[in-house]
């Protein structure tokens, strides 16, 4: 054999050689890749649920005369609806039905409206239901002149002030001189005549007002429109600035001169005033 076909047979058995691994690995299957661990499945979340809920479309003030634009529909979680909400579902004319009413307590914009703090025509006397428990509701005369010229409107708050005569007795003669006393403060106005509208006109110019007052309060008012001349102070908004109504009380006594004690800040402090 020649030297050619020897350095072929070497060549071939060569290539044989290191191609026969390669070779080899062709006939093999795959290995199978190694599986990832599977997560838990999330349960899906329920849809929510939705119920319209009457609310407030806007502020509305204590003694409003309603209508319909006092109210609107919002959905509601039907899960966190009270029973003391008012639902489209049971009451699809709500806001008709309520549209005459009166509002017996405050409302934001967007609380829910509660049947309760509402007086439908017929139910019952508005002034009674408007009243505070214990207190009364008494009126008496007022004048463009004592009413802070005008401009006291129901649901403001005011200071009441007794000015009387009282008769000189320093020097003879007939002079007089003049006292005036705050005997109320911080009483709430709820009617000027007959209007007990907090929305109504800016302005209110009437002939009697009528407050809010304890049964006694309200006993000495009465005798003091009799003793001189009230006037009233408008008081400021808010309620930061309110200290409280203070309670005056009337002790009678057998002679002309009537004590009345006033309760200021908690301070009680003792004031004559002669009958006429």
């Amino acid at each position: 054999m020649d030297r050619k076909k020897i350095l072929m047979v070497v060549l071939v058995v060569c290539a044989f050689l290191f191609f026969f691994p390669w070779l080899k690995s062709l006939g093999k299957a795959p290995e199978p890749r190694a599986q990832l661990p599977q997560l838990p499945s999330q349960p899906i979340a329920p849809a929510v649920e939705y119920a319209d809920v009457l609310i407030a479309a806007s502020d509305i003030s204590y003694g409003t005369r309603l209508n319909e634009s006092h109210f609107s529909w919002k959905q509601w979680p039907a899960d966190a609806v009270s029973p003391n909400h008012i639902t489209r579902d049971v009451k699809p004319r709500a806001i008709e039905e309520f549209a005459n009413g009166v509002a017996k307590s405050e409302f934001y914009a967007e609380d829910p409206i509660v049947s309760r703090k509402i007086i439908m025509p017929g139910e019952k006397s508005v002034m009674a239901a408007l009243l505070n428990p214990g207190m009364r509701a008494v009126t008496t005369r007022i004048s463009v002149d004592t009413a802070a010229g005008g401009f006291i409107k129901p649901g403001d708050n005011v200071d009441i002030i007794l000015t009387q005569s009282i008769q000189n007795s320093q020097g003879g003669g007939n002079s007089k001189r003049y006292v005036s006393q705050t005997i109320f403060e911080n009483v709430r106005v709820m009617a000027i005549d007959q209007n007990f509208d907090p929305d109504g006109d800016a302005t209110v110019i009437g002939s009697t007002a009528t407050f809010e007052m304890t049964q006694e309060d309200s006993e000495l008012l009465n005798q003091s429109v009799a003793q001189g001349d009230l006037s009233l102070t408008l008081r400021p908004l808010g309620r930061g600035s309110v200290p409280g109504r203070s309670h005056a009380k009337v002790t009678r006594s057998t002679n002309e001169v009537t004590h009345m004690t006033i309760y200021r800040d908690g301070q009680p402090s003792q004031v004559a005033i002669r009958g006429q």
